[in-house]
This record gives C-alpha cells, sequence and structure tokens, in this order.
C-alpha cells in the first residue's frame, strides 16, 4: 500500500495518538499532521495536501462541521472522516448528506482502519471514474474540434445519401445552413446523372471509393474530390464523406488546355523575334565594319557590345515580366543607362544619371528600337559629351503625351558642339542608326544645339501576330 498523508483535526494529543496506533495496527502507511485551529485547518490543505481527513466533532476553538464545510471548498474530493466521542445518529446521517465520508467513534476506533480503507478505495474509484469520464470528454471534444474546424467540408450520411451531420466547411461548400442540409439528400446536389445512379445501390458507399462530384450549388457547377470512409453499425450505415474543393483547380486545368494553342503561337513568334533581333545584330556588326578603318577597333568592339546587349537586356525584361510580349520600360531604361555607366567606366560621383521615366510599358517591337536609340544616344554623351568637362549630369526623360503617344528626350550637361558641325547631317554611325531606328518608328526627331537636347516623339507600333 503506498504511503498517504492523513491531516487530523483534534485538540487532545493522547486521542491523535491512539488514533494513530489504529491506523498502524490496520498496516495502513501513512504520514500525518495534526491541527486544532481554523488558520492552521486552511494552511495545511493547501501546503500539506492530504489524502484523507480525520476530525473531530468538536474543538475549544474550531469543530468537525466548519471543517467539512471549508474541505467541501478547498479541496471537495477528499474523504472526510468524523472520530468523535459523541455523536448522534441524526447529527451523523446529517453530515454524510454535507459531504462526509464516514463517521467512527472514538469508543469503537477499531472500526478506524476498515472505515479509511473503504474510503481510500472509494475515493480512488471516483478518482479513476472522473479521469476516465474526462479522458472521454476531452476524446470527443478534440475529435468534435477536429471535424468542425477542419477546412475540407465534412459530410455524413447513411446509406441513402441523407445527410446526418456536417461540418463549417461543408455548410459553406453547399451554401446552406445545418438544419435545411439535414432534410436533404446528397442527390439533391448532384449533377451527374451516372453518380446518382450508382449512389442508388446501397453497395456503392462500401466499396471505400474517392470520387469526383459535380454539385450544383445554387446554379453554380462545384467540384469535390469526395473521399468515402463506410462504417457498418448495429442497427445503421454510416457513411463519411471528406471531400477536397477542387473547383478552381479544374477551371485552371481547363484554362492551361485553353492555352496550349496560345502557347504553340507564342512559341512561333519567339522563334521569329529571336531570327528578326539576330538580322538587326548582323545589320550592326556590317554597318561597324565600315567604320573599322575610322575608329579604334576597341571602341568598335565596346559600341557594338552596347548595342547587343541593349537588346539582350530587352530579353531579360521579357524574362521577368508576367505577359512575354511587353515590359515596363522604365525598369529596362535605368538597366541598361546603369550598364552604360559601368560599360565607359564613368565615375557616377562626377557624372550623374537623372532618369524622369513615368511608369510605361511598350511591346517589344517598340521597345527594342527605343532601348538602341538610348543606348546610342547614352552612349555618344559619355563618350564624347566629357571629354573636357569633369562634372555633369546625363538626363533621360520619358513621358506619355497621348492615349498612343511618347516624348523620348536625351540631354547632357557636357561639352557643347562646336560651331561647325551639323548634329542631324553627321555621317557618323550612331547618328545613322538613331535615323534609321527613327525611321522604323515613324517618328519626328529634333535637336536643340544650344542646350544638347535630343528628342524623338513616337507611337507605339501596333502588335502583329506572326502565324
Amino acid at each position: 500500500m503506498e504511503q498517504i498523508k492523513i491531516l487530523i483535526v483534534e485538540d487532545v494529543e493522547l486521542d491523535a495518538e491512539l488514533t494513530e496506533y489504529e491506523l498502524k495496527r490496520a498496516n495502513i502507511v501513512y504520514v500525518s499532521k495534526r491541527v486544532e485551529e481554523e488558520q492552521d485547518f486552511k494552511r495545511e490543505l493547501k501546503e500539506f495536501k492530504p489524502d484523507l481527513i480525520l476530525a473531530d466533532h468538536s474543538l475549544p476553538h474550531f469543530d468537525g462541521v466548519s471543517a467539512l464545510k471549508i474541505c467541501r471548498i478547498m479541496a471537495p474530493d477528499i474523504p472526510f472522516i468524523f472520530v468523535s466521542g459523541k455523536i448522534g445518529e441524526d447529527f451523523a446521517v446529517e453530515m454524510l448528506k454535507k459531504g462526509a465520508t464516514d463517521y467512527v467513534l472514538k469508543s469503537n476506533l477499531p472500526k478506524l482502519g476498515h472505515a479509511v480503507k473503504r474510503a481510500l478505495k472509494e475515493y480512488n474509484e471516483q478518482l479513476e471514474l472522473k479521469k476516465a469520464q474526462n479522458a472521454l470528454m476531452e476524446s470527443e471534444n478534440k475529435y468534435r474540434t477536429l471535424f468542425e474546424k477542419n477546412k475540407n467540408p465534412i459530410i455524413v450520411f447513411d446509406e441513402n445519401g441523407n445527410f446526418k451531420d456536417s461540418n463549417d466547411a461543408a455548410l459553406e461548400f453547399m451554401e446552406i445552413n445545418r438544419t435545411e442540409l439535414l432534410t436533404k439528400n446528397l442527390s439533391n446536389f448532384i449533377l451527374n446523372n451516372k453518380d446518382v445512379k450508382a449512389m442508388a445501390d446501397e453497395e456503392f458507399w462500401f466499396k471505400g471509393n474517392i470520387l469526383e462530384v459535380k454539385f450544383n450549388v445554387n446554379g453554380k457547377c462545384k467540384i469535390l474530390d469526395l473521399t468515402i470512409t463506410p462504417i457498418k453499425l448495429d442497427h445503421k450505415n454510416i457513411i463519411f464523406g471528406v471531400g477536397n474543393d477542387i473547383t478552381e483547380r479544374k477551371k485552371a486545368e481547363e484554362g492551361i488546355l485553353r492555352s496550349l494553342k496560345e502557347k504553340e503561337l507564342l512559341l512561333r513568334e519567339i522563334h521569329h523575334r529571336v531570327k528578326n533581333n539576330l538580322q538587326i545584330i548582323s545589320t550592326l556588326l556590317t554597318l561597324q565594319s565600315s567604320q573599322s578603318q575610322k575608329n579604334n577597333i576597341n571602341d568598335l568592339y565596346r559600341e557594338s557590345q552596347n548595342r547587343i546587349q541593349s537588346i539582350a537586356l530587352i530579353h531579360e525584361n521579357l524574362y521577368h515580366s508576367d505577359d512575354l510580349a511587353h515590359i515596363n520600360f522604365k525598369a529596362y531604361v535605368k538597366g541598361l543607362i546603369t550598364d552604360l555607366f559601368d560599360s565607359y567606366g564613368v565615375n557616377p560621383k562626377k557624372i550623374k544619371m537623372d532618369l524622369n521615366i513615368e511608369d510605361i510599358t511598350l511591346g517589344i517591337e517598340t521597345a527594342i528600337p527605343c532601348g538602341l536609340i538610348v543606348n546610342e544616344l547614352v552612349s555618344n554623351s559619355l563618350k564624347h559629351g566629357f571629354l573636357y568637362v569633369e562634372t555633369g549630369v546625363v538626363s533621360v526623360d520619358i513621358k506619355k503625351i497621348s492615349k498612343n503617344e511618347f516624348r523620348l528626350k536625351v540631354i547632357d550637361t557636357g561639352s557643347p558642339f562646336p560651331d561647325n558641325i551639323n548634329v542631324l547631317s553627321n555621317d557618323s554611325l550612331g547618328l545613322e542608326l538613331i535615323k534609321n531606328l527613327v525611321e522604323q518608328l515613324d517618328a519626328d526627331l529634333s535637336f536643340k544645339k544650344d542646350i544638347k537636347e535630343f528628342t524623338i516623339i513616337f507611337k507605339e507600333l501596333e502588335y502583329k501576330e506572326r502565324i
């Protein structure tokens, strides 16, 4: 027998010793404390935490009735046995009604061991029963919570398809309240007649099927991937259906199938664009070769590299774009000019870039010639504009000025052009390329020599799909 803790409420030390003697004689293993004042009793209930209380009926400053009341408030489950010299039968019955476990007369102390053992046995049985009840309630609450809070729709119905229960996710899926759902049959929601006929067969439910079921929910088609789990009971059969709403997934799959032809067309268009861009590069290299006798070969290589990089940067931006046909021109130009500053080894503390570009989206047919124009104009500023001036600013301004019309300005604050040079009639490769690109855009080019301002007014080229 395990050691128990006993709190003895007794003012007579000899009576307490006789009580402990009977406990030992009954082979009860215990440790005890004795109190005779109310405050001591309350303290030991908290600190000593007794397994059993033995209390005299009457003490000089305290009494067993008060002790019982306090015990039932502070420790309601602890066995409480009166051990008293005088206790009437009526009083004993009244105390048992108020929660006492038993009573033993001091004149009959040999009964104490039996009373204590019985009280502890009943207490342990009640404790185990309470634990079992709490565990059962906790288990029921846990599974009910899992049922209710599950984000997947869960429906419970009999073998005839009559609804018996559901969780909130199922009610939300079927757009119905619980009371109304319990009056419905699963066939009221099924769109496919083949599924309705199959459900009429009782054995259908006990095959553990996984069904893709189309529901008619207030005129809308919703699709549920339903896993069926049958449970055979004594008098009835219950089926649990755990669903996964795949409506959006199915719509997405249909969208993917519909877009296959668009992807095929897009692939053909990409091949066409690559061919055109390779042709542009070939033309650039041909024009560059005609200048090879007039310019430093390293400069020619760098200029070619920058022009090819401006085209490659278009494709890099398209790669990160959502529709693969249009790019954010502001982000593109910023990246392009940053690369040019790096290419020419410009000190950003001395020569600064000033970008005033609106959030403009352009198609690739327009973006490539515009990008090459920006490349040529900014390259020209960085290469020639600051030979005799150490500091300055290169400004690029791009704005939308009407529904389909844009304005590009490039200005630098570097050395002015010599008076004897007509910039627009210059036969340099860069300017020839700009003129060709302006013509390709069907744009207007103007130049203010006094402030070194190039202005191009252009429209976005119409996209023509290649089949």
